[in-house]
């Protein structure tokens, strides 16, 4: 090199020579799987290969950037291709280039697993140093697997988006561990399927800690489906569903757990629950709902036993209700434990339970029924409604995206609500109607949904009515409009242009007559 710096050549010749070696080492190499196809051409440099894992170390560590593309179907790893010291049966990639891993949806492209152990499905923390991203398929934990244990992944700075993780297997775990900083989990689902269960939904631990980042995903039915356990460790969870949890809608061993604009409906078991021994331990919701299906647990279980380090759990505008009280703080006394200590502020959690700990429960705390939806939101007169923390600041949207705060009770005052929902009062009706008669149609809006152009043959729709407690109907194209919810997903959508429709029905039985509409594309 230093031969070619100092010979006399043009200015010009050099910087061309300059851009070409820049433009080379950027090139990115794209790796069809398994063959080539529309989507995927034989053309440009891109290159076919059959196996899923074969794949992930093909030209792994040449400086540019890799993208593998998986055609529809379901990928079994067997052990016929193995990096040096892999394991049979797992996905591990090797390499250091960054890695973009993109599946046709989460209903075409499956990948799984026929080997029997305790393993991950995805071992990505194994023998490489590249920065991951996997999206829009389905990771299936198979049945062969140990019962108990192993899990779909462990991440180390990974992303998965639109990424569904399945269970074939008696209580695996989601992601059930954790590496280094920058791991995100966002738009999947974790849940159980033919008999299989969930045990750690999403777990920030590993065995150095490590942090993840969880936004508008689902946990369905896992017995601990929010969990840090490991010292330093932090899991930050976003407008995110936990359904029908089966022991622990939120638990905080050792490091950090941080909750915001979620809902949790826990079959009968902990609402949150929080230890310590060695290592400090921090629980926090923030405009969070939890609702218990039984009454034989407290809302909020803290335990300190031993150890130095504190544990403390803090919610605020957040609503615990149908637990058989609001708290149990077992802290023992001693020189050298620790303070186990819960603070609530402007919720709405029973003022009865056990405590030997610190306790601080009175600041904007109520007692009452919030008279929750079906859905978890607030009606109008919820008591929790325009009863959050009056300060300015805080979160300045909902689960769904609606704006917070807003005047909810026409006191003329914007204040925010308890709970995950914002309730949004009716826009005013332009017309007289007889006292008492609700004739003023709620107003429809989808709040977050895919752009005009769709790559992947799968859309997501978020969307609120203006009115707490409605229903929806949902409409694509030219079919038949039918009851829904929020969020809806279309699978397996034809190429083409597509429109959604989605109107909102109050409690009152007044349907919004201009339905919210998105227009897009699926190429």
């Amino acid at each position: 090199m230093k031969r070619v710096i100092r010979c006399v050549v043009p200015a010009i010749a050099l910087l061309l020579g300059a851009l070409w070696i820049v433009a080379a080492g950027a090139a990115a190499t794209t790796i069809c799987v398994p063959t080539f196809r529309s989507d995927c051409p034989n053309a440009g440099g891109n290159k076919a290969v059959a196996d899923v894992e074969q794949a992930m170390s093909t030209d792994a560590s040449d400086g540019k950037a890799d993208t593998i593309r998986i055609a529809p179907g379901t990928y079994t790893e067997d052990g016929s291709f193995e990096p040096v010291g892999g394991t049979p049966g797992v996905y591990e990639p090797t390499g250091s280039d960054p890695l973009t891993i993109v599946g046709a949806g989460p209903a075409s492209t499956v990948l799984t697993s026929s080997a029997t152990g305790n393993l991950y499905l995805f071992n990505l923390g194994f023998n490489n140093t590249r920065l991951i991203v996997i999206r829009d398929l389905t990771a299936r934990i198979p049945a062969s697997f140990d019962d108990g244990l192993g899990g779909g992944f462990q991440l180390d700075g990974d992303t998965l988006d639109n990424v569904d993780i399945v269970s074939r297997n008696k209580d695996s775990g989601g992601i059930d561990s954790v590496i280094g900083a920058g791991n995100v989990f966002r738009n999947g689902e974790v849940r159980g399927e033919f008999g299989g269960t969930i045990d750690d939904g999403l777990r920030a631990g590993g065995a150095s800690g490590g942090s993840l980042l969880v936004e508008d995903a689902t946990i369905r039915g896992a017995s601990w489906s929010l969990i840090a356990s490991e010292a330093g460790s932090q899991l930050t969870v976003r407008r995110t569903d936990v359904i029908g949890a089966r022991t622990y809608g939120a638990i905080a061993t050792r490091g950090s757990l941080i909750v915001e604009n979620s809902r949790m409906t826990v079959a009968d078991g902990v609402g949150l629950y929080a230890s310590a021994s060695t290592d400090p331990t921090s629980l926090t919701v923030n405009h969070t709902t939890v609702l218990n299906g039984g009454a034989s647990y407290p809302a909020i279980d803290i335990e300190k036993a031993s150890g130095a380090a504190n544990v403390t759990v803090n919610a605020s505008n957040s609503i615990l209700r149908g637990f058989s009280s609001g708290y149990k703080v077992n802290a023992a006394a001693g020189p050298g434990i620790g303070v186990a200590k819960l603070t609530v502020r402007y919720s709405d959690l029973a003022a009865k339970g056990t405590n030997s700990g610190l306790l601080d429960i009175g600041t904007g705390n109520i007692d009452i029924d919030p008279q929750l939806a079906a859905d978890l939101s607030l009606p109008a007169d919820s008591p929790a409604v325009d009863a959050g923390d009056p300060a300015p600041g805080g979160l300045a949207t909902d689960f769904l995206g609606a704006p917070r705060p807003v005047d909810g009770n026409g006191d003329g005052v914007a204040r925010r609500d308890m709970g995950a929902f914002e309730y949004q009062p009716p826009a005013p009706s332009a017309e007289p109607s007889e006292p008492g008669v609700d004739t003023t149609p709620p107003q429809t809006k989808i709040v977050k949904g895919p752009g005009s152009k769709l790559s992947q043959g799968i859309a997501k729709f978020r969307f609120r009515s203006s009115e707490s407690g409605s229903t929806f109907l949902c409409k694509l194209d030219r079919k038949k409009a039918k009851r829904c919810r929020s969020p809806k997903r279309y699978r397996k959508l034809k190429p083409g242009r597509h429109t959604f429709r989605v109107w909102a029905i109050d409690a009152a039985g007044n349907k919004d007559p201009t339905p919210a509409r998105r227009r897009f594309r699926v190429p």
